[in-house]
Order: structure tokens, then sequence, then C-alpha cells
């Protein structure tokens, strides 16, 4: 219950709070009327889940680590579907391609440039989402119970800093130096959690054991 709560919160109340922000014209009450929400876009979801799910879960929860691989565990597929939303309405476009994968918008509402083939950015990112569940079902077994978020932050990290190379949406983006604020904040949660998986798995090498397992008896 507490993580949907925040799931609703962050991706919906929290991804619009963040696009007005971004966009300079964040009006709170605004926030309260449905009809915002039918206008405009959504931006940056994903942090406003995790900002606000992540602490309730360490404050308000003893099986923290379970909440944290539930947490991760809820990202992958809504995510995949906002990001089919994104490729059908044109936004988180991708920069200009030649490659055989490019794809072109049509003229419309959206914000992508209409007959420029571009990189298909928003597909990169449902690829992305789609690895993750793979990992996710390889790694549900108990040695690596506690770990899923780290896995996640490690594996969308990367992908996010490569990914957002080819994004062409880059108007509002802030730079630091040659990297983009999102790709520095990627790369040092990638980072950590890489760091976090690596000591995790030093300390605890053995494979698991299957449960009820024993010594076989004669």
């Amino acid at each position: 219950m507490l993580v949907s709560a925040s799931y609703f919160v962050g991706m919906i109340i929290g991804a619009k709070a963040l696009y007005d922000l971004r966009h300079s014209h964040l009006d709170l009450q605004a926030l309260f009327s449905l009809r915002h929400y039918l206008e405009g876009g959504f931006w940056g979801g994903l942090l406003a889940y995790l900002v606000l799910a992540l602490p309730l879960c360490m404050l308000l929860t003893k099986r923290r680590r379970s909440a944290c691989d539930l947490v991760a565990l809820t990202i992958p597929i809504p995510w995949a579907l906002a990001k089919v939303g994104c490729l059908l309405n044109g936004c988180c476009y991708g920069r200009p391609s030649s490659l055989p994968w490019a794809i072109t918008f049509p003229q419309g509402p959206g914000p992508a440039p209409a007959g420029v083939p571009l990189h298909p950015t928003q597909v990169y990112e449902i690829i992305t989402m789609v690895l993750l569940l793979l990992v996710f079902r390889k790694l549900d077994r108990e040695r690596w119970r506690g770990t899923m978020l780290l896995w996640f932050l490690a594996i969308y990290g990367l992908a996010r800093a490569a990914t957002d190379v080819f994004r062409g949406d880059t108007d509002r983006y802030i730079y630091l130096g040659p990297i983009t604020l999102t790709q520095a904040a990627s790369l040092a949660g990638a980072t950590l959690s890489i760091v976090l998986l690596v000591l995790w798995a030093r300390r605890n090498p053995a494979a698991e054991k299957t449960v009820g397992s024993g010594p076989d008896q004669g």
C-alpha cells in the first residue's frame, strides 16, 4: 500500500510538478485541478517516486530490504508503458539519425520535429526496461534479496547516461562540462550501486541452497 501510494504521488503529481517547474510555470493550486493533468506533459516521475518511496520504506517498515526490492520491481513495466506514451506523443525524442532504425514523426501537437529521421530514444529506454525484467527474473533467489534496487540503479543509470547522448530535446538540459546533469547523476548512481553490489557479492560468495534441503539420509 505504501509503495502504491508513493508510485501514484511520485509518477503523477510529482512528475507534473517537476514538469511545471522545469518549464518555469509551477502553480501549486493547479496541481489540484484534473484539467491541469490533461494539458502539457510530465517529467521526472521516476526521480520523484524514488525520492518519496525510499525514505518512507526506510522509516515506516522493518523489512527495509524487501521494501526496496518491491520499489525496484514496480518500475520496469509502468516505465516501459510510459515510454510507449512518449513515443506516441513525440516527446523525449532523439537527435537526427541516418541509422536504419531511425523513426520519423508526422506533423502534430508533439514536440518532435516532423519529417526528420530521429534516434528512437524512447525505444532505447523500453529495451532497457525489458533487460531489467530479465535480470530481475534471473536474480529472483535468496542470495540477491535486498539488492534489486542496486541492480536497477546500476543498469538504468548506465543506460540512461548512454541514451541521453542521442536525445534531441536538450534545450532545457543543465550541462556540467561535456555531460548533462542527468548523465552525471545517472553515472554517479550507477557507479555507487556497482561498488555496493561488488561488496555484497564478496560478503555473500556462497551459492544459494535449496530451501528445505539437508544432508542425505540412508
